[in-house]
């Protein structure tokens, strides 16, 4: 966990996971009234998390504001006790309470939530913040503003130096991400610091060429929309090849950012496919999920998202309530559907360690490196596997 005191009383720290190819930022405002967190990380790197900020200064952590419903930064909440209280946006609340559609809700204590619907303001350790609600990545984002401090937390409204990642099944949309950005460059002064979710800082000035590149590809999009092509055609044509050697990269890819901005333009509300396949995991079982998958990939192309991430969480989920059977299964059907990636078999050597499955785990990540021979989360689990 590393940490920079940026005044008397706030705090920047990024986590890190083994398992993980990213870091996360967060930010701890730690006075007499206890500690404040924008954020909590994962599960995995939530003890460090809890030991780093109780060293900071006396007291408990009493508040934590999630920026957005996502594991990487909510994931560690349930090692605070009861003094501790979430504040998030409403929509984030089943996603909060462990929920993910037909699954049963996570083990583990939950938290008292406050949800917010609109800006609300609050005074802590001498720190005026605003809690400023502004969706796109999700439809339940939240910028944190440290007012005295100059200190912005935008969660993952930017990813630096990276394409935009939208989360459809989140209730992320293209036109309200431009719009949130579009407002951002307008709120703060022109020296505010902004702390991203992932990667660097940015300056205010990084802010408006984010800004600019969103709303530029996004126009792309949208006049190839018009001219009647399909989200493929735009990535076979390599639609946004001026924008990818500075904003491509693993976390979003062009082909990644046409597809996200395609399907939100186009006005295809898609379900998430994880959705209809945890109702028949949970009403009929594994292999009727399986069939399901299949049947409506066929025929059901154009009314969910297959993405990789789809049963890559899926996977995630079913692993974290014990169902390994399922979760291995999930990640098998996105290795058909994504030979060339490594992620997916990352993922399933995550879970076949959590099993206990040590051999097939080693066989699951070395071939995560075949095809990314940098992949760090593999790399780093084999050492641990070696170390053993």
């Amino acid at each position: 966990m590393q940490t920079e005191q940026v005044n008397e009383t706030l705090y920047k720290l990024t986590a890190s996971n083994p398992l993980a190819q990213f870091t996360v930022n967060l930010a701890a405002c730690v006075g007499q009234e206890g500690i404040l967190l924008v954020d909590a990380a994962w599960p995995d790197s939530a003890q460090e998390l809890n030991e780093t900020v109780r060293g900071l200064g006396e007291g408990a952590v009493k508040l934590i504001i999630i920026t957005h419903p996502h594991r990487d930064h909510y994931g560690g909440v349930n090692i605070f006790d009861k003094e501790a209280t979430l504040i998030a946006h409403k929509n984030a609340q089943a996603e909060l309470l462990g929920r993910y559609f037909a699954l049963d809700e996570l083990p583990g204590p939950k938290l008292p939530l406050i949800s917010i619907e609109n800006e609300i303001a609050l005074r802590f350790n001498g720190q005026d913040i605003r809690l400023i609600p502004l969706p796109g990545h999700t439809h339940s984002d939240i910028v944190v503003h440290f007012a005295n401090s100059n200190v912005v937390c935008l969660g993952d409204l930017v990813f630096a130096d990276s394409f935009p990642g939208i989360f459809a099944g989140s209730g992320g949309n293209a036109e309200g991400y431009v719009k949130s950005l579009e407002t951002l460059t307008s709120l703060f002064p022109p020296d505010a610091r902004l702390i991203t979710g992932h990667g660097r800082d940015y300056t205010m000035d990084d802010l408006k060429a984010h800004y600019h590149m969103a709303a530029d590809t996004v126009e792309l999009i949208r006049k190839g929309i018009a001219e009647g092509k399909s989200a493929q055609d735009l990535i076979g044509q390599d639609l946004l090849k001026d924008w990818a050697p500075k904003w491509g990269n693993s976390l979003v890819s062009s082909a990644d950012w046409i597809g996200q901005a395609y399907d939100s333009l186009a006005g295809q509300a898609k379900k998430s496919i994880a959705e209809p396949l945890t109702y028949t995991l949970v009403e009929s079982g594994l292999q009727a999920a399986i069939a399901q998958y299949h049947e409506l990939k066929t025929t059901q192309a154009d009314a969910y998202t297959f993405a990789e991430n789809d049963l890559n969480m899926l996977g995630y989920q079913l692993m974290w309530r014990g169902m390994f059977e399922e979760a291995i299964a999930m990640h098998q059907l996105n290795i058909q559907a994504y030979p060339q990636s490594a992620n997916p078999h990352d993922s399933l050597g995550e879970t076949y360690l959590a099993r206990g499955d040590k051999e097939l785990a080693r066989q699951s990540y070395e071939k995560a490196l075949e095809l990314n021979p940098d992949m760090p989360s593999a790399l780093e689990a084999l050492k641990a596997l070696e170390a053993v």
